[in-house]
């Protein structure tokens, strides 16, 4: 990426970039953790497990010498002894084993958040560019990998100094030694240099653990345009979400307000209720609840009545008691049939240019809804 794109980048990154990189394996790891994680783990096994462990070896030894002419050179023996043998190197190891998989495991979760991610194993045949393969090593990234490995080499040769330094005093070479201060030396020798070799590999994973989140910051930064983009993703446009509200409404109601355009009447309270009413001589016994709402959904109701010149009648009696009692699909309570028979009696009587024209509707209406079902 050139100059210019880098130094356009000034926005922190969104959460779903960061979201994004994490699903593709991109987090700030630095591989000396591990390394300094499991050489610390090897440090602490051979610091509480190995006098007792190399106890356990010099036992093992010894009955093997002192039996040695209790083994049979044949194939039973020898595989008897060898899994004997085998079986006690493995209850030795296993503890240095276990110990470094659990620290190399827990240094890896730490920096990645525990988070799995099959994407970053996926081959990239990108990777294989040879172009992209001598920027990363001659380019800043590849400068800044040799540094970190020079302290490495620095830390390493200060350590076999500083072991040297600490050691050389040591009788074991100057003087003659009992046989028995051999093993002790060699297990303290290995405890310092461990000591020694996690101290300094800390100081080296702390200092290019900084260099790699600074990079992985720098390179989730967005510029300005991509944010506002990805804002634009996330916006609803004014229609879609009038539409979204409709749609929640009426399946709040359990309803289809569309039905409202072929009703007869719209009883309203007249603001905060409406009922709409339906009833086709020949097929209702009774006339019908087509939709009913209170506030945001009678409003509602009237615009769509309106809309289509449906007749609204203001009776807040029973605008109330059709919106109590009334079910939307299902006949009017039986003592609200007086009542509502004079209200559609009048209507018929004031609007009958409407009812002339109805019936069509109802037909185009029930054709549309039988070819959407289709």
């Amino acid at each position: 990426m050139s100059d210019v794109d880098k130094s356009s980048k000034t926005e922190p990154p969104t959460e779903k970039k960061l979201s994004e990189a994490r699903s593709r394996g991109q987090f700030a790891k630095a591989p000396e953790i591990g390394m300094t994680a499991t050489l610390l783990a090897g440090l602490l096994v051979l610091f509480f497990w190995a006098p007792a462990k190399a106890g356990e070896l010099m036992l093992f030894t010894k009955s093997v010498f002192e039996n040695l002419e209790s083994i049979q050179a044949t194939q039973e023996g020898m595989a008897s002894t060898f899994g004997d043998s085998y079986l006690a190197m493995g209850l030795i190891v296993l503890p240095m084993l276990l110990g470094c998989f659990m620290a190399s495991l827990l240094a890896e979760g730490v920096q990645t958040g525990f988070n799995f991610t099959p994407k970053a194993i996926e081959p990239k045949f990108s990777k294989m560019n040879p172009i992209k393969g001598i920027q990363r090593i001659w380019g800043l990234k590849g400068l800044k990998a040799f540094f970190v490995d020079f302290l490495k080499f620095l830390f390493i040769g200060t350590v076999v100094w500083l072991t040297i330094l600490i050691f050389l005093k040591d009788p074991i070479f100057y003087a003659p030694i009992p046989v028995q201060h051999i093993p002790a030396f060699i297990y303290e020798l290995l405890i310092v240099m461990f000591a020694l070799l996690v101290l300094m590999l800390l100081v080296v994973a702390i200092i290019n653990f900084i260099i790699k989140k600074k990079e992985h910051n720098d390179e989730m930064k967005m510029t300005k345009q991509e944010v506002k983009e990805e804002r634009k993703s996330k916006e609803v446009s004014e229609e879609v979400k009038s539409a979204q509200r409709k749609k929640a409404m009426e399946m709040a109601m359990g309803q289809n307000l569309q039905d409202v355009s072929t009703a007869d009447v719209v009883v309203t309270n007249p603001t905060h209720y409406a009922v709409a009413l339906k009833y086709e001589k020949g097929t209702d016994n009774a006339p019908v609840v087509v939709a009913k709402g209170h506030d945001m959904i009678a409003r509602r109701i009237k615009l769509i009545a309106k809309e289509f010149e449906v007749p609204m009648v203001e009776d807040k009696p029973v605008a109330q008691m059709l919106y109590a009692l009334g079910v939307v699909g299902q006949s009017i309570p039986v003592q609200l049939y007086q009542v509502v028979a004079k209200i559609l009696a009048d209507v018929y009587k004031k609007h009958s240019y409407y009812f002339h024209r109805l019936k069509a509707r109802r037909l185009l209406s029930r054709s549309r809804s039988s070819v959407q079902l289709a």
